[in-house]
């Protein structure tokens, strides 16, 4: 799994800096876990604070040994020093040596890489863990694949290289709260944090800082010395804004609610009210939920049945039961629009659906596909009757492999998740010749 960054290239798009001091046995778990289960090209730069180490037969590793200890805010400020001098990679990652990558989990780096394109505000973006503040556990559940947060732990965060450059490196006066202090200043600069909840990485929480700091490190005394610290740096406001409104349904600079269905239903809807009064419509696959009561619900599920993946408990409700990518029932070009809404990815032999699709539409008529976007959602791994990973550029290739259909409107759902496809049903040459000659006779 790697990005359209590095599909054609070795090169490292990201420097991970990972800061360590005589960890031995957790950093080593974390070094091979990084290097074997990475597929995103990358390169680690190891700020030693510690005993001198070797690390031989590694390629894209770079060791910087310290001569003291300068702790974590030093030791990520002189990796990030180290790759200004000496790399172009795009991306940065701060990473604590106490963190794990699962076995085979490859796109790990990629998911994060990824979320990135959901909006061009993101300034960083961190993952899900075992162990974590907010809605960055993995024990949360139900929440949509990528959400905005107001502060994203130092355990893990990838930003861009574009962004340090423009925000600066680290406090090192501070006592502690790196990760409120960045999230502070990456929103000052009016970036937006995103956590990436389809990415997880393991993690181990405070092995050097109990090592170096025993009861004192995570006490009620030094969560008190590090928030007096933020607040005489930033104010009492921002930190509180920071340190508390950091789930969804918080206090939001741009009002987003995470509800992807609304979002999905008014993009199809917008795209069908002109039809559905006076005109025919099929709600593809509709399950349980009909988009309309005038449109026309067909499912291979006779009503009253229960279904597959999110229509598990959802007892079909349809009108016509059939297989969706044979609409024999409908003459040709008969119908005015056609609703696809998570179906699509279920059906193995998609060219054959959007044949039988364009059959059954009128010229002009539309076909609304909506599906999980690849991109941003696994969406065969979180549904297994999923058979496809799409995006809104796959099923715009395939619809013209088809041929019969162009694009009339794109839109991808934030926080992203799914895109929204709709297609106007053109004539092939063969009808236009079959009006052609109508025409003549008349």
């Amino acid at each position: 799994m790697k990005t359209s960054l590095s599909v054609n290239s070795a090169n490292p798009i990201v420097d991970i800096i990972i800061p360590t001091y005589n960890n031995t046995q957790t950093f080593w778990n974390c070094l091979k876990s990084l290097i074997l289960n990475t597929k995103e090209p990358f390169r680690l730069v190891i700020v030693n604070n510690g005993d001198p180490i070797r690390i031989d037969g590694y390629k894209n590793v770079v060791v910087i040994q310290n001569a003291t200890n300068l702790g974590w805010m030093g030791g990520i400020n002189a990796g990030i020093k180290w790759c200004f001098d000496n790399s172009k990679s795009p991306f940065i990652c701060f990473l604590n040596d106490d963190i794990q990558i699962l076995d085979h989990d490859y796109g790990w780096l990629t998911k994060m890489i990824y979320a990135f394109q959901l909006d061009d505000k993101i300034g960083a973006v961190g993952p899900t863990s075992n162990a974590v503040m907010a809605y960055q556990s993995i024990q949360h559940i139900g929440l949509p694949p990528a959400i905005e947060t107001t502060m994203l732990s130092g355990m893990c965060l990838l930003t861009k290289r574009s962004v340090i450059e423009k925000i600066g490196f680290l406090d090192e006066t501070l006592c502690g709260g790196d990760d409120i202090y960045y999230s502070i200043r990456l929103a000052d600069a009016g970036y937006k944090l995103c956590i990436c909840r389809r990415s997880f990485i393991l993690h181990h929480c405070s092995v050097t800082g109990k090592k170096l700091f025993g009861d004192y490190w995570n006490s009620k005394e030094q969560y008190e010395a590090i928030n007096n610290g933020l607040i005489k740096k930033h104010g009492f406001k921002k930190w509180y804004n920071c340190a508390n409104h950091c789930l969804p349904g918080g206090p939001r600079r741009d009002g987003i609610i995470y509800d992807f269905e609304c979002p999905e239903k008014q993009f199809s809807l917008s795209e069908l009210k002109s039809y559905l009064v006076d005109g025919t419509v099929l709600d593809l696959g509709c399950g349980g939920n009909k988009i309309d009561p005038h449109a026309i619900g067909v499912d291979i599920r006779a009503n009253g049945a229960m279904g597959v993946g999110a229509n598990l408990d959802h007892p079909s409700n349809c009108d016509i039961t059939a297989d969706v990518t044979e609409l024999k029932m409908f003459k040709d070009h008969c119908v005015d629009a056609i609703l696809a809404s998570h179906i699509l990815e279920h059906i193995i032999d998609i060219p054959k659906a959007l044949k039988e699709w364009k059959r059954a539409l009128k010229v002009g008529g539309k076909l609304v596909i909506i599906s999980p976007d690849y991109r941003f959602c696994e969406a065969i791994s979180v549904d297994p009757s999923h058979v496809h990973a799409l995006t809104a550029e796959s099923v715009i290739s395939l619809a013209d492999l088809v041929g019969g259909f162009k694009v009339s409107r794109i839109n991808h759902i934030r926080p992203g998740y799914v895109f929204c496809l709709s297609l106007e049903r053109l004539p092939v040459k063969s009808e236009v010749m079959q009006i052609g000659s109508a025409m003549m006779v008349a």
